[in-house]
């Protein structure tokens, strides 16, 4: 999240960026398949729970996405996309992300 928040606010990659959300999200999903394969599933149990999270999650990201892509795509051209929802969005998103990184690398919690 960090590297894509960062590169929509100095684009880094420009070409292919199917191919880095692909990779990332390959690595998520691994994290994913690591915290479901601790909970001691049958290993039969462990794919099925790994594919229904991960429709459940994208089920909930087409649902936002067909929410909000109507309405960015009508703004795209105004002053307000490109600074508000583009840039300081994609500096909230660096903010929360690094304090998600920090806390889970460092096993602490700042906001409890």
């Amino acid at each position: 999240m960090i590297a894509a928040a960062l590169n929509n606010l100095r684009p880094v990659v420009q070409d292919r960026l199917w191919v880095v959300a692909f990779g990332f999200g390959l690595v998520h999903e691994l994290g994913f398949a690591n915290v479901l394969a601790e909970l001691g599933l049958p290993a039969g149990a462990l794919a099925v729970a790994l594919v229904s999270f991960n429709l459940g999650v994208e089920a909930g990201q087409l649902v936002i996405v067909s929410a909000i892509l109507p309405l960015a795509y009508l703004c795209r051209h105004g002053w307000f996309y490109p600074r508000i929802v583009l840039g300081a969005g994609s500096c909230g998103i660096v903010a929360i992300a690094s304090v998600w990184l920090i806390e889970r690398s460092l096993n602490i919690n700042f906001f409890t």
